[in-house]
């Protein structure tokens, strides 16, 4: 959204208030005492609102213009270093066809081979169903986990936030009800 000339005004305003009072002077001077005042800084939040979306909009078009550059510059280099390595891999393949403990080490750079674990794929359901049906529960593992919303639906909470399960009685520890205050909603209207 961009700044409206009456959002500008607000923000200048604030900006005069900011730098010409202390913190003390600011807190005791600008009090919200009727409707009007409330309205004036509900107008002062739109306006920082505005102020903020216009500056995040900025800086994503920018990230994205810089995204594109680095990714045309990656997709450039990355191109080239595997023209270098292929010319490097067919070099070393072809000696090491002729000695199988080629190597070798140069001022840039060191090439040689490396022996690999097998890799592993895993189709999990159908291995799953597999082991299941075999009885190898050795090979599977379960996550235990608390379910909330079933603690939540089911216990009887104490005055002191601690809760029990009706049913036993069984103070269930670990557990703990903390009451929270009322949390104040401002909704800033845009323009």
């Amino acid at each position: 959204m961009a700044m409206t000339a009456l959002m500008t005004l607000e923000l200048d305003e604030l900006q005069d208030i900011t730098f010409q009072l202390p913190e003390t002077d600011l807190k005791q001077r600008y009090r919200i005492t009727d409707l009007e005042s409330l309205n004036w800084a509900l107008r002062k939040l739109a306006a920082l609102d505005t102020k903020q979306l216009d500056a995040r909009e900025l800086a994503a078009k920018e990230k994205a213009r810089i995204q594109e550059w680095l990714d045309r510059e990656t997709q450039a280099i990355d191109e080239s270093r595997q023209f270098f390595m292929m010319l490097i891999e067919e070099y070393a393949r072809e000696q090491r066809s002729r000695d199988p403990k080629w190597k070798a080490s140069t001022p840039y750079g060191k090439v040689s081979f490396r022996k690999q674990q097998p890799k592993w794929e895993y189709d999990e359901k159908k291995a799953l169903e597999t082991i299941e049906s075999a009885g190898l529960e050795k090979f599977v593992r379960v996550k235990k986990e608390l379910d909330k919303v079933a603690l939540k639906g089911t216990v009887e909470v104490l005055k002191d936030g601690r809760v029990i399960d009706p049913e036993s009685g069984a103070v269930i520890e670990g557990v703990n009800v903390v009451p929270q205050p009322e949390a104040l909603k401002v909704e800033v209207c845009s323009e």
